[in-house]
């Protein structure tokens, strides 16, 4: 379980050499690699338990041959374990420390290098891509009857999963609204989805993946955080998620739905991602290393914290960015150990 282990003076881990960030306009890029610079922190709060221990789980930015954590700084005056959930290989710090007396700042810097992602053929898929591993019900993604109905009616015209993931991807853009008013949106409850046709990205890409699974085709999960094409720097308000569909020919398929809506830009956002974001998490019904006491997380890009084995609520978090220059375009970073 056990990775690394940090003392209470700040670390920076400098992973990849050569790199000079500077200054650079931002943007929405499908061809050329994006650097970034995300500010992470994490805010304790106290309260009545104050002094009892804490354990707090914190995400920790995907790597892979399309996005790789080139430079990381900690601040924390708790050590830490840098560690990996066994199911979808998520990465996390884990903390262990007494609940403070007065509120406390935990803070992370990442310099990340992100790809456009245009998904992985069936030679590049490794231990946490293998297909197997999305197919099955969660617990907001259930293959209720009104969804099997739906997926049905939708792919009756594809012959192959491809053509069958693509209709799956144009009903959900065409149908769905996006719309963040009243309760329900946000939770990734396909069955509320399927018969509200609106919501967030959540709400969107969970459908997108139930109407996927009931048909036997795998797809899966992602999260993380945008970064606005118009700013340099700015703080994020919030997370985007988006999703995956596997397709026996070509290999895992991404599709953001959410953008695809919002910018009409349908064709663009099938099969390939801008690297404007920064992925931290894949899969939902997540279970910590350690594990937490709770119920598996519906899914990770925010703090959990739990104390005396109950979550604890009182943590918040605030995430910075800033677009960084990359002293020389990489031609890819799957050598980047």
């Amino acid at each position: 379980m056990l990775i690394f282990l940090v003392s209470r003076c700040k670390l920076v881990l400098l992973i990849l050499a050569g790199w000079v960030p500077a200054a650079s306009a931002a943007g929405l890029s499908f061809d050329a690699p994006t650097s970034l610079q995300l500010e992470y922190l994490v805010e304790i709060k106290p309260t009545a338990v104050k002094g009892e221990i804490m354990k707090l789980w914190v995400p920790y930015p995907l790597e892979n041959s399309f996005q790789k954590v080139v430079h990381f700084s900690a601040n924390s005056p708790w050590p830490y374990q840098v560690t990996s959930e066994s199911k979808f290989g998520n990465k996390m710090l884990y903390f262990s420390g007494k609940v403070p007396e007065t509120p406390l700042t935990l803070r992370f810097k990442y310099h990340v290098i992100r790809q456009p992602y245009r998904g992985l053929k069936k030679e590049e898929i490794g231990k946490f891509d293998q297909p197997s591993l999305y197919l099955s019900e969660d617990k907001l993604i259930p293959f209720c009857p009104e969804i099997v109905k739906l997926s049905r009616q939708e792919g009756k015209g594809g012959e192959t999963p491809y053509e069958k993931i693509k209709a799956f991807y144009r009903y959900i853009v065409r149908t769905m609204k996006y719309d963040k008013s009243g309760e329900g949106w946000g939770r990734g409850d396909a069955v509320w989805a399927c018969s509200t046709k609106r919501g967030n990205c959540t709400d969107f890409h969970s459908l997108f993946i139930a109407m996927s699974r009931v048909q036997k085709i795998a797809a899966r999960f992602e999260i993380g955080f945008p970064i606005p094409s118009d700013q340099e720097k700015g703080e994020i308000a919030g997370y985007h998620c988006w999703a995956e569909a596997y397709d026996p020919v070509q290999g895992w398929i991404p599709v953001d739905a959410t953008e695809a809506k919002k910018s009409g830009k349908v064709d663009e956002y099938f099969g390939a991602l801008p690297s404007n974001r920064i992925s931290f998490s894949r899969g939902r019904d997540i279970v910590l290393n350690p594990p937490q006491k709770g119920e598996s997380l519906n899914y990770f890009v925010y703090p959990y914290a739990e104390v005396g084995g109950k979550p604890y609520p009182n943590v918040d978090k605030k995430l910075f960015f800033k677009v960084l220059k990359l002293s020389a375009k990489p031609e890819s970073l799957k050598n980047i150990d």
